[in-house]
């Protein structure tokens, strides 16, 4: 399995999380989003300028990896940001037609709404249902093959405009899985992207707050 993690150059104490079965991937930073790409970003009216832009480079950091995968024909792929906790065996067989998440939390489609969450919560696989479930996050995921991140990447470009990562690889048509429980939890890190977040997510792809 290649592994990556996403990490900023300006958290060098991050890489210490990682040993040397991982790759380093290059975070893309605020100061390089361009014009394009940030007008291209949607975001809600209440977020700050400066969120804007960390959502645009979360979104570049990880499209950029997606590209280059595509690019180089590379198969069996891990992504995870640099908050990413190991604290689960991971499965020994993944699926082959889609991404799988390891880790991350559940929503219902309609992020607003605030019933119950209807999750399959059978130890093992599960397959996501895009209809009852919505996936936040892009913590940690699997790409088994390269001509699926070619599918992401092809599909991404036809968009319009762009919204932050995770709600665009719910639009992504492609098969989406996950592992229950999850294999890594978010570490208790300060948010690079929203200032003041106290919660995280747990193996149970729910908040866990301080």
């Amino acid at each position: 399995m290649k592994k990556f993690y996403i990490n900023l150059d300006s958290a060098p104490e991050r890489k210490c999380f990682f040993d040397d079965s991982y790759t380093r991937w290059s975070a893309t930073s605020r100061a390089e989003i361009t014009h394009l790409q940030n007008k291209k970003m949607i975001s809600y009216y209440n977020i700050s300028p400066d969120e804007h832009l960390a959502k645009c480079a979360c979104l570049a950091s990880h499209t950029n990896i997606w590209r280059y995968i595509a690019t180089n024909k590379i198969d069996n792929v891990l992504i995870v940001e640099d908050d990413a906790k190991l604290v689960n065996p991971f499965p020994e067989e993944l699926p082959s037609d889609g991404i799988t998440y390891l880790g991350g939390f559940f929503v219902n489609p309609k992020i607003t709404d605030k019933s119950p969450i209807n999750a399959e919560r059978n130890e093992g696989i599960n397959k996501l249902d895009k209809g009852t479930l919505r996936m936040l996050m892009t913590l940690a995921y699997y790409i088994p093959h390269h001509g699926i991140a070619k599918e992401m990447i092809d599909t991404l470009d036809c968009f319009e405009r762009h919204r932050a990562i995770d709600s665009l690889l719910y639009k992504i048509p492609v098969k989406n899985y996950y592992q229950y429980p999850a294999v890594f939890i978010e570490r208790d890190l300060p948010s690079q992207i929203r200032k003041g977040k106290n919660k995280h997510s747990n193996d149970k792809y729910e908040w866990k707050t301080k």
